[in-house]
């Protein structure tokens, strides 16, 4: 099921915090410019590029079995008890990633955890694993020592990470562009032959695979097969930018994929429609975690930026956006109210 725009544009709307910019030829689309990518948003600065960002949003952030108002509260407006993974790269003439390390988040302190590290995964549930793709195989979260351990016996050099809800199973995309099915905690690969050249994989909340190959143009994996997305750009090349994102929690069915400086809604069943954003080039991120909708994570210039949608809503920000988001306050509610764990129990 499509999503309308108006509710891409809340599931988005972090970046938005001074008024949007409309282009005259593009009616509604909102333009994202760098200068909404304001100092006091920063969470961190990295002596390198940040190319990966994880937000995850399973017992680690948010615990269903902590009660307490204060906690709940503290989770969704007060981020100082959120961690956040993410990952550091050096990119080279040729467009490929020097490893540089991939980083834990907590209480304002960055460690990095893994040397070699190259992404981040963990299921919308009730547990608190997070795993880690690296150069030797896949790793694991300690959150009591807040160390990366080794997860079974895959050593692939592995670039890509993901992981169901609601089972054991894990996908890696490794260096050479296979994507396997990881089970039995991490002692048996199954190799998806019909993945053929992988670049990048998602899973959306149902547990659909996205990937795109050597085209550049996006594909999803589902029990009924491999589709071809429909209703992109013609003019997709191997030169071409593209990045798939890990969508907000609302979208069941779908993940984000930004073509060049454009934004899309990509979906399970083969569709596609625009999310009515556009980034200015020196604004697009180089990562993203929109995936809690109201509380979103986006780097830019070895920076992480921090967008909390509802602390927006209740602070002294500009006439505009002050308008903009209440206008779509019922909305942003709704949202809130569902955001502590109905992305686990309806995944």
């Amino acid at each position: 099921m499509k999503i309308l725009t108006s509710l891409a544009v809340i599931s988005l709307a972090g970046l938005v915090f001074s008024a949007p910019t409309k282009d005259d030829n593009d009616g509604e689309k909102l333009i994202v410019t760098k200068s909404m990518f304001d100092k006091e948003l920063v969470k961190y600065t990295g002596s390198h590029d940040i190319v990966k960002i994880l937000l995850p949003l399973n017992s680690l952030n948010f615990d269903e079995d902590d009660s307490s108002e204060s906690k709940s509260h503290s989770n969704e407006s007060d981020s100082d008890d959120i961690i956040l993974f993410f990952v550091e790269a050096d990119i080279d003439s040729d467009g490929k990633y020097v490893d540089q390390g991939l980083y834990v988040l907590k209480k304002g302190n960055a460690t990095k955890i893994l040397n070699h590290g190259r992404d981040a995964a963990a299921a919308s549930d009730n547990s608190t694993e997070v795993f880690f793709a690296a150069a030797d195989g896949i790793y694991t979260y300690n959150k009591q020592k807040n160390t990366a351990e080794k997860y079974g016996t895959i050593d692939d050099s592995i670039i890509g990470i993901v992981k169901e809800s609601g089972s054991d199973v894990i996908y890696i995309l490794t260096e050479n562009h296979e994507v396997y099915k990881v089970l039995n905690k991490g002692t048996k690969k199954e190799k998806l032959d019909d993945v053929v050249n992988a670049k990048q994989i998602v899973l959306d909340p149902s547990n659909n695979l996205y990937f795109y190959s050597d085209d550049k143009k996006p594909y999803t994996r589902t029990h009924e097969g491999v589709k071809k997305i429909e209703g992109l750009p013609d003019n997709l090349s191997s030169q071409s930018s593209v990045t798939l994102v890990k969508p907000p929690f609302m979208i069941k069915d779908g993940v984000v994929f930004v073509v060049e400086n454009n934004v899309y809604i990509i979906y399970a069943n083969g569709t596609s429609e625009e999310a009515g954003f556009e980034f200015k080039p020196k604004a697009k991120p180089s990562a993203y975690a929109p995936e809690a909708a109201l509380l979103q994570y986006y780097a830019l210039d070895k920076k992480i930026y921090e967008f909390n949608v509802l602390t927006m809503l209740m602070s002294d920000i500009v006439d505009e956006l002050k308008e903009f988001l209440n206008n779509k306050s019922e909305d942003i509610k709704s949202i809130s109210k569902k955001s502590r764990f109905s992305h686990r129990q309806n995944a």
